[in-house]
Formats: C-alpha cells, sequence, structure tokens
C-alpha cells in the first residue's frame, strides 16, 4: 500500500509542478506573465495523501485575494478573499459568502454554485493529466472573474 500512495502522491506533485509552470511561462496565462504572485504549500507525510496547494495572485489584486488550486482530499479550484470587507465592498454585497470547508475563507465571485461548482474530482489521488487542463482552465476563469470584479468597482 505505501508504495501505491507513494506514486500516487509522487504523480499529483508532477501535476502541480506543470500548473504551477503553466501559470508562469504557458501561452494561456502569457497576458499577466510577469505579474503572478503563487504562494505553494506542499504536504507530504509517509503513507497518507499528499495535500497541495497553489495560491495563485496577481500583484495588483487587493491583499488576501487569490484563486487556490487544491488537492487535499478533493482537487478543486477557488476564488477567495480572507477579509469579508474586501468581498462585501468588490462583490457589493452586504455579507460575505464563506467558503464551506475554508476556516475564515470567503468566495471572491459572483457565482452562487461554488460549493459545489469548485471540484474537478471529489477524490483527488484519481487526479490525471485531464484533470489538471481542467484544473487551469478553471484558474484561468477564476483570474478573468477577479479581474472584472476588481475593474468594476
Amino acid at each position: 500500500m505505501s508504495a501505491d500512495i507513494t506514486l500516487v502522491n509522487q504523480q499529483i506533485e508532477n501535476y502541480f509542478t506543470h500548473i504551477e509552470t503553466q501559470i508562469f511561462s504557458g501561452d494561456m496565462f502569457a497576458q499577466w506573465q510577469g505579474a503572478f504572485e503563487v504562494k505553494k504549500v506542499c504536504v507530504k507525510k509517509d503513507n497518507a495523501d499528499i495535500k497541495y496547494d497553489l495560491d495563485v495572485r496577481l500583484q495588483h489584486w487587493p491583499e488576501g485575494v487569490v484563486v487556490k488550486v487544491y488537492k487535499h482530499k478533493a482537487l478543486a479550484a477557488l476564488p477567495s478573499v480572507n477579509n469579508p470587507a474586501v468581498a462585501c465592498e468588490y462583490l457589493k454585497t452586504e455579507a460575505a459568502v464563506a467558503a464551506k470547508f475554508w476556516k475564515d475563507t470567503f468566495y471572491f465571485s459572483h457565482r452562487t454554485d461554488l460549493d459545489d461548482a469548485r471540484y474537478v474530482l471529489r477524490e483527488g489521488n484519481d487526479m490525471t493529466e485531464e484533470d489538471a487542463v481542467t484544473c487551469l482552465n478553471m484558474l484561468k476563469a477564476f483570474i478573468e472573474e477577479t479581474e472584472s470584479i476588481l475593474a468594476a468597482k
């Protein structure tokens, strides 16, 4: 079993390395090149599932606004902010919507279906190359939406 989880973890780490490479040098993100900040957190434990987070933001975004691409149990992409006042100010709402399962995190999106729609896979260990592409497409869409929200203020 440990050899299996080690192999799965290595594969997931490779997919996330590919995602990060695409963010910084892929054609799909060319319009923002040089403006990205990415905070990477990777938690590996012997004989346990890998947890991987990429908090992606553009330098001009308000502090705390990120698009998180993550694999914990699930694989997902999540546009978020850690300050409810920032969410209310830019989204023009009276109350920030808490991101389900993320403490002190609020959605930074006009979408109302993100409790479910943010997921690529509910079982992140099943991640494939196609799922990595889906993550990249979701990331781009959330970056574009965030840019639109910020421009509308």
